[in-house]
C-alpha cells in the first residue's frame, strides 16, 4: 500500500491521516496489531531503467500512543509533505523499528 513516510536512522514513521475511512480502526492498524513484523519498500522509478533502485526496511511496526514522539513524527511528515498542511494528521502514527536493510541500485553494482 502506498504511504507517505519519513525516517531517521533505523526508524521509519508513517501516519494514518484524517481522511474518511471505511471503519473507525483502519485495516493497517488491525494488521499491525496482529502481525507487527513488516517489510517497508521504497522504490525509485525512471523511464531510464539504469536508474531504477529500491530500498527495503524490515522490522517491527508499532502504533504509537499520543505523546511527544507522535507529535514529532507528525511534524516531520508535515515538513516533508506540504499536502499535510491542509490534511489533518489525527490518526495513529506507525513507527517501524528497522532491524535489517536491503536494497538494490544498479549504479552501486561493479
Amino acid at each position: 500500500m502506498p504511504v507517505c513516510f519519513t525516517w531517521a536512522g533505523d526508524q521509519v514513521w508513517t501516519a494514518i491521516d484524517g481522511k474518511p475511512k471505511r471503519s473507525e480502526i483502519p485495516q493497517r492498524a488491525k494488521d499491525i496489531r496482529q502481525h507487527p513484523k513488516v517489510a517497508f519498500t521504497v522504490d525509485r522509478w525512471d523511464e531510464d531503467w539504469s536508474r531504477l533502485a529500491w530500498l527495503q526496511a524490515r522490522g517491527l511496526a508499532v502504533l504509537l500512543p499520543e505523546g511527544a514522539e507522535t507529535e514529532r513524527a507528525r511534524q516531520a511528515l508535515r515538513d516533508k509533505y506540504p499536502q499535510y498542511h491542509t490534511t489533518p494528521l489525527q490518526g495513529p502514527v506507525i513507527r517501524i523499528d528497522v532491524d535489517r536493510w536491503l536494497g538494490w541500485d544498479p549504479s552501486a553494482v561493479d
